[in-house]
């Protein structure tokens, strides 16, 4: 049972439900200043030894790294970045963290470590300008963390790339000098590396790109390598997103007893399962899990974590402080952690129990377990921050990264799903504006970007709260081509850029439709990266659909997307390679790329369009949105066109992001038939005063 310390924690959680269940008024309208800054806190992690809080927050107008001493009760900052954000960060070592940057949205990644009190900042790698021509695309992300290597109190393991052949060399790197010391040639062919317990280097996932991909094995630093398994075509073992074409195991992490390695298993299960393997005796164990609907993990998880994450979260592995396997999480309709062992379990219902309403996350812990970090959050809050003394039982309040959003405000993230027109069911979320019914709205289809491996998944989006807010339904679908639902349902998506990948969406559409929810007459589209894709072929392909677009560092000319798979540009073969499998070929498609790119159809649209691209985009280059816009303007069609500069593949900068949706509000309020008794959209709310970390 919690203490009695959390029941005050209790009364507000039930206040705040009863006000959900109580809500039917029209919210009021929620400043696009509210909605889109930076979070007060984000991030938030406890110190291996417990004695620390550290965690990003706004400070100079940019995302820095502040730290709580829980002994002295005082915050400073560690960072004082006053042009680029702290992107990521991690505990390398109990007394030793290590942060990154990248540099004007270009994904050109630094990385740095510092000591708990600010001192001893070292470059493990300097944040460096890059040109159009050295980018490599959204391929070059800052995957160079091999270990972190907690038995070693100065070093890492990280890979060196060489050259741009795509292979890399492992190298150790000592954090304290900034001092790099090779481990071993990559004469393998290595393209990803797994270690065990001790920080040894004991798997590999290898491709020469004439022959299939190999799961290679060493049982200690000086063994031969060994040949665990083939697969042909096999780019998921290396590129998490990318879906095989064959089943096959990929590994996940080394047990505790260095010698067993957890595996997620598509032999016999479309959705993957986890199981044990002996690479000794070469013996796959009993399913530990598996789904029959949904896979487990979250594949984009290193991603998201700046590669300072562990590669256990592709398999979803809930490992406990001594490494044995507790629980395995997966994205159901929404996420969901089933657990293995009791006591984990009992722990979590005595979280569910102190905090009811909310989806409860440990996101971070001590070394030995006993203090842990919960996230409470859900579709309508951001969240708070809790500390978990486990062996007191108690909870106490850290903070909130977004203390101005009042959940009872937002909508609700429903699970939904349709037929498409070929009998498969298609997944997917509806958010309903509150207090304006649930028929004959006008609605917003929001495609996910991606395309192959993210999903939607359920939980609090700022964009998808800002158009329920101004009285939008919103649907979100994760057509085929998602994540996170097997491999055929994301095979299924391959090559299919306008074709049946669109059908899904147009579909979804005309589910809404004929259930009611949407108005026919007031649909628009919003769609970020592929999702901007989604956006143009849909103004373009299915004309009388919408009544206006936005288009958000969208893909706009497959022909120059094709380029990048070309021999001739900048990229790794094995990245040509996938890119050939999952999209299009430049010299073998062209019939395909001409029917499906939507710059070729600009004559067609007939809807009001809202396009914004980042100048240094090395995903969708600049070049997709100037193409664009000499078709928008050599057809004459209504449209507005932004070029941020000093920003990527989605705008970081808190003004411009601020300004981006602000010309959003705008554009809808004024191309789409305004719901009645809405807020006209009035002059800029004066951005609010941060909070100071001090």
């Amino acid at each position: 049972m919690m203490s009695w310390r959390t029941r005050s924690t209790v009364l507000l959680v039930l206040l705040v439900l009863l006000a959900l269940r109580a809500g039917a008024a029209v919210p009021p309208v929620i400043p696009v200043e509210t909605l889109f800054a930076d979070p007060e806190m984000r991030a938030v992690q406890i110190s291996p030894t417990g004695r620390y809080l550290t965690f990003l927050a706004p400070h100079n107008r940019r995302m820095n790294l502040a730290i709580r001493d829980r002994e002295t009760k005082q915050t400073r900052w560690l960072t004082n970045m006053t042009q680029e954000s702290v992107v990521f960060y991690a505990w390398a070592k109990p007394d030793r963290i290590v942060f990154s940057q990248q540099l004007a949205g270009r994904e050109s990644y630094g990385f740095y470590a510092i000591d708990p009190d600010g001192k001893n900042l070292t470059i493990v790698r300097q944040l460096m300008q890059v040109d159009d021509s050295e980018r490599l695309g959204d391929y070059d992300m800052p995957r160079d963390f091999i270990s972190l290597l907690p038995h070693d109190k100065d070093s890492v393991l990280m890979m060196q790339t060489r050259g741009n052949s795509g292979l890399a060399d492992p190298i150790r790197v000592n954090l304290r000098t900034g001092k790099t010391i090779p481990v071993e040639l990559n004469d393998i062919n290595a393209r990803a590396w797994i270690t065990d317990g001790n920080g040894v280097l004991r798997v590999a996932l290898c491709t020469d790109f004439a022959g299939p991909v190999r799961v290679l094995y060493r049982s200690n630093e000086k063994a031969a390598w060994q040949t665990l398994a083939e697969y042909r075509n096999e780019l998921s073992l290396i590129f998490p997103e990318a879906s095989p074409v064959e089943p096959h195991w990929k590994p996940i992490c080394f047990a505790k007893d260095n010698r067993t390695l957890y595996v997620l298993s598509f032999l016999e299960h479309d959705t993957g399962a986890i199981r044990t393997y002996d690479p000794e005796t070469r013996t796959m164990g009993p399913v530990i899990f598996a789904d029959p609907r949904f896979e487990p993990g979250d594949r984009l998880a290193n991603y998201r974590s700046g590669g300072l994450g562990s590669r256990a979260a592709f398999g979803g592995l809930e490992l406990d402080a001594d490494g044995k396997l507790v629980g395995v999480d997966y994205l159901a309709e929404k996420p969901v952690t089933r657990w293995i062992d009791p006591v984990a379990a009992q722990q979590a219902r005595d979280l569910d129990a102190a905090l009811p309403g909310s989806l409860n996350r440990v996101v971070s812990k001590t070394e030995d377990g006993k203090l842990m970090v919960v996230l409470a959050a859900g579709d309508r809050d951001p969240g708070t921050f809790y500390l978990y003394d486990a062996a007191k039982e108690e909870l106490s309040f850290l903070g909130q990264p977004c203390p101005a959003i009042k959940p009872a405000e937002m909508a609700e993230m429903r699970s939904i799903s349709f037929a498409a027109r070929d009998g498969a069911t298609i997944p997917g979320y509806l958010t309903l504006p509150p207090g304006r019914g649930e028929k004959n709205l006008p609605m917003i289809v929001v495609p996910h970007g991606g395309p192959f491996g993210p999903r939607d998944v359920w939980g609090y989006d700022p964009e998808v709260q800002f158009l329920a807010n101004r009285g939008y339904a919103v649907l979100q679908v994760n057509f085929r081509g998602s994540g996170g639902y097997g491999l055929a349902f994301q095979s299924a998506g391959y090559r299919q850029y306008g074709l049946r990948m669109q059908d899904d969406v147009t579909d979804g559409v005309k589910w809404a439709e004929a259930q009611g929810i949407a108005d026919p007459a007031r649909v628009g589209i919003f769609g970020a990266s592929y999702g901007g894709y989604v956006v143009l072929a849909g103004l373009a392909f299915t004309p009388d659909l919408y009544c206006l677009g936005i288009d958000y560092v969208g893909v706009a000319d497959l022909d120059e997307m094709a380029a990048k798979g070309s021999a001739d540009f900048k990229l790794p073969r094995l990245i040509r390679d996938y890119l050939k499998i999952t999209r299009f070929d430049a010299a073998d498609d062209r019939a395909l790329i001409k029917a499906e790119n939507p710059v070729n159809y600009i004559d067609r649209i007939r809807a009001p369009l809202l396009a914004a691209y980042g100048k240094n985009d090395p995903r969708v280059r600049l070049e997709h949105g100037a193409a664009l816009e000499a078709q928008l303007n050599k057809f004459g069609k209504t449209h507005e066109y932004l070029v941020e500069e000093g920003e990527g593949h989605g705008f970081r900068n808190v003004e411009h992001r601020v300004e981006f949706f602000r010309k959003v509000d705008e554009f809808l309020a004024r191309y789409m038939n305004p719901p009645e008794g809405r807020v006209k959209v009035g002059e800029p709310v004066p951005v609010e005063e941060k909070k100071s970390a001090e």
